[in-house]
């Protein structure tokens, strides 16, 4: 049986996720992946700001960019936050 593209999400530590299943605004940085679940460290979502759980990778979406000093730095020379 072949793995559909929805099957592979390819999350990498250092790649920012937020939490489908929440209604409030979510976001995470990925500590460590493995093969049925993934560890993430919230940076954004109520009441866990700091805090580490997992979750199983159909649960997180990854967001367009990666937790990068080089990102980072480039969001900072464009008058942008790391937060936006």
């Amino acid at each position: 049986m072949q793995a559909s593209v929805m099957d592979v999400m390819d999350l990498s530590p250092g790649d920012f996720v937020t939490l489908l299943a929440s209604a409030a605004i979510t976001k995470g940085v990925v500590l460590s992946v493995d093969e049925y679940f993934v560890t993430v460290q919230w940076i954004s979502r109520p009441n866990m700001q700091g805090k580490v759980t997992t979750h199983r990778e159909a649960d997180l979406y990854k967001l367009a960019y990666r937790g990068s000093s080089r990102s980072l730095q480039s969001a900072g020379r464009e008058g942008l936050s790391p937060s936006d």
